[in-house]
């Protein structure tokens, strides 16, 4: 999976003739929600599905309410390949979807200059776009579009598509003999997709994604931790791929969705949930998270609800969550670390209830970024 064209490096006349991989970085931050975010990774701490190549960086990283660590550069220089190489490889294999970008902020020193590329295990192939007109020595954000920009490692003209299944992210700069005054930082890697063919979301884009479930790929056990099912042949209409079907409580109130967020992820400045639902024999879903720091649960229902059509919303926890022991004047801190995320459903008497949950992204929005949840209220 080692990339064929390195920033620096000569430029071969087949690659020299189409504008594709190659880009300029001027786009920084989006303006918009995804319609879909497939991967991401703060650094907050491993993970079981995501590798490092690099260490862990706790001392010189973006300055933001929450953010305690970011990723370094893996050895020096990376092979015969650059000066610098840092990345990902998210396992069990995320799926892309029609439109697909990567954002990520980065720390680059000793050029302008980097290529990033990443593999589809669909194709068997790396893509990749090298970039210039990157900022020098300071934290800065990108964003790239893979689908318009990316040239196939082995030349092909196809970009990946819809569905297909992503492997290692790879960021390289400089040859290997510059490897002394290259150094290279990222933090809050985050891949998404848009559909040309929908309207873009109101919510602004996050400023980093605590926790994402997709469920798309590999064994629940190993990779999803939690009270629920995975449905894919029995899934609602228009579903994407596979999604979490909410199993009997135990105590006989309902149907739950318990995701296991492991390690505790730490929260932001302003942390929101967004999700998609589909919802039978009720109107209301009761979202609920459990916050480590304090040992109590946070929650907001969500009323008037659309019934048995797939169905986007977001939920502002710091503003309009509620302490389950009724706790008056208790901030919902960036840095607080939560561990346990929750969605209760409870029948309409006379119906049988039904919850499939599908692209949970639970996110910091960041200072200032807010929109109104669906009537929130506490518990009853």
């Amino acid at each position: 999976m080692l990339l064929a064209i390195v920033c620096g490096s000569n430029v071969g006349a087949a690659e020299a003739s189409t504008n594709r991989g190659f880009a300029r970085a001027e786009a920084a931050r989006p303006a918009h929600f995804p319609h879909r975010i497939w991967a991401a990774c703060d650094f907050e701490g491993p993970t079981p599905d995501y590798a490092w190549f690099g260490p862990a960086e706790t001392n010189n990283l973006p300055r933001y309410p929450g953010n305690a660590t970011a990723l370094g550069s893996s050895e020096r220089p990376h092979k015969n390949v650059s000066a610098v190489m840092t990345g990902i490889n998210p396992v069990p294999g995320p799926r892309m979807g029609k439109e697909n970008f990567l954002y990520t902020r980065y720390l680059l020193q000793g050029g302008t200059e980097a290529t990033f590329q990443y593999f589809s295990l669909t194709r068997e192939d790396n893509q990749h776009i090298r970039v210039s007109g990157l900022a020098e020595g300071k934290w800065s954000e990108v964003t790239l579009n893979f689908t318009r920009d990316a040239r196939r490692n082995d030349g092909r003209a196809e970009p990946f598509g819809d569905g297909e299944r992503m492997d290692d992210l790879k960021i390289f700069a400089g040859r290997p003999n510059e490897a002394a005054r290259y150094n290279l930082r990222i933090d809050d890697v985050i891949f998404f997709a848009n559909d040309p063919r929908l309207t873009p979301e109101r919510e602004p884009f996050p400023n980093r994604v605590i926790f994402l479930a997709a469920f798309d790929m590999g064994p629940k056990e190993k990779y999803w931790p939690g009270d629920f099912e995975i449905v894919e042949k029995d899934a609602p209409a228009n579903a994407y791929w596979r999604v979490a079907r909410a199993v009997p409580r135990k105590d006989g109130r309902g149907k739950l969705v318990r995701l296991q967020i492991e390690p505790p992820r730490p929260v932001g400045e302003q942390t929101k949930l967004r999700f998609r639902y589909y919802l039978d024999g009720t109107s209301e879903i009761i979202a609920q998270i459990f916050d480590a720091t304090v040992q109590d649960n946070r929650h907001v229902r969500l009323r008037g609800l659309t019934p048995r059509e797939w169905t986007t919303v977001y939920v502002d926890f710091t503003r309009d969550a509620r302490r389950n022991d009724g706790t008056a004047n208790s901030p919902f801190s960036a840095g607080n670390k939560v561990d346990d995320l929750f969605f209760f459903v409870s029948p309409t008497p006379g119906k049988k209830v039904e919850l499939f949950v599908d692209e949970v992204v639970l996110y910091d929005a960041g200072a200032g970024k807010s929109s109104r949840s669906p009537h929130p209220s506490k518990i009853n």
